[in-house]
């Protein structure tokens, strides 16, 4: 067998190295001539080919509790056959890219493992991530509802689709809109692109790679504010004392001349209602909590939630939590209006007619939004409180029962009585 000192390896050095022996049993001798330049790079010869490889011992990169190096052994790594190299630098290239991968820790002769491809965010994803904010925020149930309900109804066919996929594609939710605006009208397409642009906002505040949102290249349609309201006062007034059922009869009257919403008004509670100091607490309004106020009643209002509080204890009982309870609904309290065909408007059309009637009670607008607990504009908003308004808008409240009370019986100098002392 030869026996070769390290040398520097060439091409030619190479190529005029003689073939390995057999034994007297056939077994190749191979043998292996070690480079000077790199450590551990060698050229294997064998009975009819000549190899280069390299070989280092690979220690853990983590040592052990004396500090010490922990080794894991020796590895020989095979960088190809002599004959497909036409240099001797492309060897040591090669050899040395090898050596770093040791001195990294890394086994050359492990398989390396796939890396796993990494998984999209999908709409779907995003869209319960903006429901748990909303939840963490108290948004009102009946918010996160209309939510889930805009996604089942036009969303679905996105739950798995990547978001960046859906970035990239304006001119396909552009077309979403107006499919939704031709099929189910212009204002549920408007709903549906809103609700894709919180999602996406929300989403691309944690994924920075996004494109802008998708929505930027919608024509929104334009939306006509209701202009239905009550204008025939006497007419509802009458329309309204003709219901059978007398819960529903006091919840219209209630929405009418409060202009409060109708899912706060049938959330209404027993134990909210103050009576005495003429105010029914309003803990979760549209907003959430952290819009929760005290509503003023007045006089008329005190005296018809006073009997009906009476009548729901004969009739429900007296632990029945619900200012205006129902038997037929799931909730157990008064979750929608009658039909219009019933000579009722819209249950949020008595909130336009409401604002109209107090304006033209005289009321100035700042007294009528926070009546509404609508949020005030500028600065100024920010530092009225109206909590510590009680008494001066139950007055403004007066003023507006007046008003309706003298519109529905004929007699506009009509004043009811007052709530409180």
């Amino acid at each position: 067998m030869a026996n070769y000192k390290p040398t520097k390896l060439t091409i030619r050095f190479v190529d005029t190295l003689p073939w390995a022996e057999r034994d007297e049993r056939g077994r190749v001798l191979s043998y292996s001539v070690r480079d000077t330049v790199v450590k551990g790079l060698m050229v294997v010869v064998h009975a009819s080919s000549k190899t280069y490889a390299v070989q280092r011992d690979l220690y853990a990169q983590e040592r052990d509790a004396q500090g010490r190096r922990v080794k894991l052994g020796t590895r020989r790594v095979r960088l190809g056959d002599a004959r497909d190299f036409l240099s001797i630098e492309a060897v040591r290239t090669k050899a040395l890219e090898v050596i770093e991968q040791v001195r990294a820790g890394i086994d050359p002769n492990k398989p390396a493992v796939p890396e796993a491809p990494k998984k999209e965010f999908t709409f779907a994803q995003a869209l319960d991530s903006y429901i748990d904010r909303c939840e963490r925020k108290a948004r009102r149930p009946s918010t996160i509802d209309g939510y889930r309900n805009l996604f089942e109804r036009y969303l679905k066919d996105w739950a798995d689709r990547p978001l960046k996929e859906l970035g990239d594609d304006t001119l396909g939710v552009d077309e979403r809109h107006r499919h939704i605006t031709k099929k189910n009208g212009p204002v549920a397409a408007n709903q549906t692109m809103r609700l894709v642009r919180a999602v996406y906002r929300h989403a691309r505040r944690k994924l920075r790679d996004l494109p802008p949102p998708p929505t930027d290249a919608v024509d929104f349609n334009d939306e006509k504010r209701r202009d239905v309201i009550i204008t025939d006062w006497p007419a509802f007034w009458a329309t309204v004392h003709e219901l059978r059922n007398p819960v529903t009869r006091d919840w219209y009257l209630f929405l009418a001349f409060t202009g409060m919403r109708r899912g706060a008004t049938s959330e209404a509670r027993i134990e909210h209602l103050n009576l005495e100091k003429g105010f029914l607490h309003v803990p979760n309004p549209k907003g959430g909590p952290k819009r929760a106020f005290d509503l003023p009643l007045s006089g008329f209002l005190v005296e018809m939630l006073r009997n009906r509080a009476k009548e729901n204890c004969e009739i429900f009982g007296k632990d029945y939590p619900w200012l205006f309870p129902s038997h037929t609904s799931a909730t157990g309290y008064i979750t929608q209006g009658l039909k219009a065909n019933q000579g009722l408007v819209n249950p949020h059309a008595l909130r336009h007619s409401f604002a109209t009637a107090a304006t033209a009670a005289g009321l100035d607008p700042f007294a009528i939004k926070l009546l509404l607990n609508h949020q005030l504009p500028g600065v100024t908003g920010g530092y009225i409180h109206g909590s510590a308004l009680g008494v001066t808008l139950r007055e403004a409240q007066e003023r507006v029962t007046a008003y309706l009370l003298g519109q529905i019986h004929g007699n506009v100098l009509a004043l009811p009585r007052r709530a409180v002392a």
